[in-house]
């Protein structure tokens, strides 16, 4: 029986980050997303499984540390997906704590997406394109880079999900601009009207980025990073984004599993 999944990127997956103590946060949300994209295209899903393997990855990971978790669907079967099993695997995370401070830097990147492509609304396994621009922005000095789809609009980074700040207005670009629906991205935005603050999907377009008073990045793994600059273009960082990361703080802890 082929390993699909391997052969033709024929799968899912779901990147965690593990807490001190080995909790995760949002773990439904996770599977929800990862069940919704098993709909989408006709994969078997057991979330009783999801759970199991999460459960035993757990295990080995060590007590005191965070990790990085990721959860795979791998689909099986010769001419068509017959059955699915889930893959885990887990790395130590490094210490980002100077980067939550003084912020990253990003660029653009070097093509365009199409926005209608079910691949940028889900983590599958056809990651190449991800992995090819990501690659190609930390050879040249950059945390990321941000994608803009065939209307010029800016989407989301390789790895990450993307905020711009303006007149205390937060922003984010729509997810019909063609993106994957974060979970960290959900969260952020329930944070942002939990604590008070203006926050909308809005278009965003190469021309704005000179406009805005900030903007921060956004995934499971490095939460909440505030951004430094957008290629030649500097941002402050604005209080704002330390009340943002302190509200997300709340909510991962309010949702350990």
């Amino acid at each position: 029986m082929k390993n699909r999944t391997c052969l033709f990127g024929e799968g899912l997956f779901e990147t965690f980050r593990v807490y001190r103590g080995r909790r995760l946060a949002f773990v439904e949300d996770h599977l929800d997303r990862m069940a919704e994209g098993c709909r989408f295209f006709a994969l078997p899903f057991s979330r009783k499984q999801a759970l199991d393997a999460l459960q035993s990855a757990l295990d080995e990971v060590p007590v005191d540390g965070d990790a990085r978790l990721r959860l795979t669907l791998v689909s099986h079967g010769d001419h068509r997906v017959e059955k699915v099993t889930f893959d885990t695997t887990w790395e130590p995370l490094e210490e980002m704590g100077s980067q939550h401070q003084q912020g990253v830097k990003l660029t653009l990147a070097p093509f365009q997406r199409f926005s209608k492509s079910p691949l940028v609304r889900f983590k599958t396994t056809s990651y190449l394109e991800n992995i090819f621009v990501f690659t190609w922005a930390r050879g040249g000095g950059f945390f990321d880079a941000l994608f803009t789809n065939e209307r010029g609009e800016i989407t989301e980074g390789s790895i990450t999900n993307v905020f711009f700040l303006s007149q205390g207005h937060i922003l984010t670009p729509p997810l019909e601009a063609g993106l994957l629906p974060g979970i960290t991205r959900k969260q952020i935005i329930k944070v942002a009207w939990a604590r008070g603050f203006s926050v909308r999907e809005s278009t965003v377009r190469l021309g704005d980025l000179k406009a805005f008073d900030g903007a921060f990045v956004t995934n499971s793994v490095v939460e909440v990073l505030p951004v430094s600059a957008v290629g030649d273009t500097p941002y402050p960082i604005p209080e704002m984004i330390q009340g943002i990361q302190e509200g997300y703080q709340e909510r991962v802890r309010a949702s350990f599993w």
